[in-house]
């Protein structure tokens, strides 16, 4: 069974600093293009071109404009037509300042874009790639979605683009169709939600691929929209202004049109951290990407319609991180790697080996550089806070084998894989090396 895992909310809520544009053009006249993307703790990730160099971005439902937050290694971006400009994002932080630059020719699979707009931001680190294990130079939403109709396929890791006048929709009897809410160029959806053995809610929520969680909720007791009574403290994830704290818990179940999910998860962000951040007025919370990964989905935002329809993961069971740990991607080290070669040689002796094909093995020794991962997040009480871990440990090992040989969405698989499996860490502290054990265990 596939096991869904929550590891980190990509979160960026922005004043509304979208500004017309132009469009995005597929190449040849054609109708759609078809688009691999790669699929880290269940959030898209895609190839994008600007102005000649390759980036990587986080393609988000949740976004309004195109962000740029990490240039370490793409200095020689040439960028146009730049000004200053204020965004405000959740977190702890405070209000930051960006670039806004217009006139950009912007490439994505087969499709491009010669007036592009997109904000960049120098001198404040977002942690996006050391947590997702992976470079990311930023996001990139509705300027997408507006000029397609998108259909992803999360089990083939594929997305199609169709024009939006080309497009007709098949007749499908395992689809349900919803009609969309923009608010300021961000899609929502009226779900109903059964908290803890209350009545169905209805709620407005903010359809967020770009957050890895199953749902936010914002708590709102007058609304009957309370934090159920088995929840626990937990970091919640990292946007725009720093880390997030909050409670989860987990809902009876949420009804989608037609389908139900039961015993999903949920987190309730504390209220101090989206202060001064404006939003939909209705707006209950969000539908992130461990919801959207059960569904093939098709996005028609000019059309204001959505379209699901279940896929194999349709079924898998809802689960919170049981060890405790959130980990990051922090720099290199070198490591030993040992090259095998076999080879074929024919003799030419004049023993009794002549004319025999002899077989040599021998192994190379090569240097490279590998990932290092540390402890960012610790839960308090947790598997792995009550074994002795703490944050800062570097993780040598994982179940005897290097870490640095597991991506790190195979780390935070494992960490969510089956409650009672021993998990085996050796860490460096400091210059000392610990081996530590804890077994997992299922929070709620």
């Amino acid at each position: 069974m596939a096991y869904p895992i929550y590891i980190l909310i990509v979160f960026l809520c922005f004043s509304s600093i979208s500004i017309a544009q132009g469009v995005f053009s597929i190449d040849g006249d054609k109708n759609k293009f078809d688009l691999t993307f790669q699929s880290v703790n269940d959030l898209v990730v895609i190839p994008v071109e600007i102005n000649g160099v390759e980036l990587t971005f986080l393609l988000d439902t949740g976004v309004d404009s195109s962000i740029i937050f990490s240039l370490e290694d793409k200095d020689s971006l040439d960028v146009k037509n730049v000004s200053d400009i204020t965004l405000r994002g959740w977190g702890e932080g405070e209000a930051i300042t960006a670039i806004k630059s217009t006139g950009n020719n912007v490439r994505i699979g087969n499709a491009s874009h010669s007036n592009f707009t997109v904000y960049i931001v120098y001198d404040h680190q977002i942690s996006l790639s050391n947590r997702l294990g992976l470079p990311i130079h930023g996001i990139i939403g509705y300027d997408f979605f507006k000029d397609f109709v998108v259909e992803f396929d999360y089990i083939k890791e594929r997305l199609t683009a169709y024009k939006s006048d080309s497009y007709v929709y098949d007749r499908c009897k395992r689809c349900d169709d919803f009609d969309l809410i923009f608010h300021k160029n961000k899609p929502y959806i009226k779900v109903l939600v059964n908290i803890d053995n209350d009545d169905l809610l209805p709620m407005d929520l903010l359809i967020d691929s770009g957050s890895g969680d199953a749902l936010w909720i914002f708590e709102a007791p007058d609304l009957g929209i309370k934090i159920p009574a088995e929840n626990f403290e937990d970091f919640l994830g990292f946007g725009m202004g720093g880390s997030v704290y909050g409670k989860r818990a987990r809902l009876n179940n949420l009804k989608l049109g037609k389908f139900q999910l039961k015993e999903i998860t949920a987190s309730f962000p504390d209220t101090l951290y989206f202060e001064g951040v404006t939003t939909y007025e209705s707006r209950n919370g969000s539908l992130g990407s461990q919801v959207l990964k059960r569904f093939y989905s098709t996005f028609d935002y000019n059309n204001k319609r959505l379209r699901l329809k279940p896929n194999k993961n349709f079924s898998d069971t809802f689960e919170y991180d049981m060890s405790g740990i959130v980990l990051a991607h922090e720099g290199f080290t070198v490591v030993k790697d040992f090259e095998n070669n076999d080879s074929a040689v024919f003799s030419e002796s004049e023993n009794d080996f002549k004319g025999v094909v002899v077989y040599k093995s021998y192994s190379k020794v090569k240097f490279k550089l590998a990932p290092q991962y540390v402890i960012a997040e610790l839960r308090p009480n947790s598997p792995a806070a009550l074994a002795g871990l703490k944050i800062g440990d570097l993780v040598e090992t994982i179940n005897r084998k290097p870490a640095h040989r597991y991506e790190l969405s195979e780390i935070n698989k494992m960490f969510s894989s089956e409650e009672g499996r021993t998990m085996r860490l050796k860490i460096n502290r400091n210059g000392e090396i610990l081996n530590i054990r804890f077994k997992l265990k299922r929070i709620l």
